[in-house]
C-alpha cells in the first residue's frame, strides 16, 4: 500500500493523524494526495504540537516497513537533532508590497519595516520576491511569539505605501539545511 509522506515528528505527537513510528521517531503519513495546498494544510497543521521536519509534496512510500527502512532509520541522528533546534518554533512569512515605483529605497526602507518582526526571530532568511511581493522574508519565531509578529505585521501595512501580509505558522522549511536533502526530505 503506496504512503504519502507529510512529515518526520516525534513518536506521540499530538496532532498526527497518522503515523509510522521507528523508536523515538514518526512520520505522518496518509493516502496518496493530489492537491498540493491538502499537503501544506496537513503538515502546517502539526506545527502547534511540537516540531515537524517537512517532507517534499508528492513523496511516497512504498509501505510502513519502506517507511522505517529507508527514510527514520538511515537519517534518525539528523532528523533528532533537527527536532530538538526546532522544538517551539516555526516559520512565518512576511510579504511586504510598496505602492511607489522604484527599487533603490525598498532593501532600506524594508530593513526599517522588518527590524520589528527580526526582533522577534530568531532567524531570518530571504525569499524570492514572485509576484504576490516586493519582499518576502521567512522568520523563525518561537509559537508564543506568533501573536506579537502577526500583531507587528498588521501594523506595517498601516505605514503609507506598503501593504504587509504574513503566513504562519508553518513548518520551518526555509530553516532546514538544504544539503542534508535526500529523495525523502524537504
Amino acid at each position: 500500500m503506496t504512503l504519502q509522506l507529510y512529515g518526520v515528528v516525534r513518536a506521540g505527537h499530538p496532532r498526527a493523524p497518522r503515523t509510522v513510528g521507528w523508536e523515538d521517531l514518526a512520520m505522518v503519513v496518509g493516502d496518496p494526495e493530489p492537491d498540493p495546498a491538502a499537503h501544506l494544510a496537513v503538515v502546517s497543521s502539526l506545527v502547534e504540537g511540537g516540531p515537524v521536519l517537512p517532507v517534499r509534496f508528492g513523496t511516497v512510500a512504498e509501505d510502513e516497513d519502506a517507511v522505517r527502512t529507508e527514510v527514520l532509520a538511515p537519517a534518525a541522528g539528523t532528523y533528532r537533532a533537527d527536532l530538538d533546534r526546532l522544538d517551539g518554533l516555526a516559520e512565518v512569512h512576511v510579504c511586504l508590497r510598496f505602492t511607489e515605483p522604484g527599487s533603490a529605497w525598498r532593501a532600506a526602507r524594508s530593513d526599517v519595516l522588518l527590524s520589528r518582526v527580526a526582533e522577534r526571530a530568531r532567524d531570518s532568511v530571504a525569499l524570492p520576491a514572485g509576484e504576490c511581493a516586493d519582499e518576502r522574508w521567512a522568520f523563525l519565531v518561537g509559537l508564543g511569539d506568533l501573536l506579537v509578529v502577526r500583531d507587528t505585521v498588521a501594523g506595517l501595512a498601516c505605514d503609507d505605501g506598503v501593504q504587509a501580509d504574513w503566513l504562519g505558522p508553518l513548518p520551518a522549511y526555509s530553516f532546514l539545511d538544504r544539503r542534508t536533502c535526500s529523495r525523502w526530505s524537504w
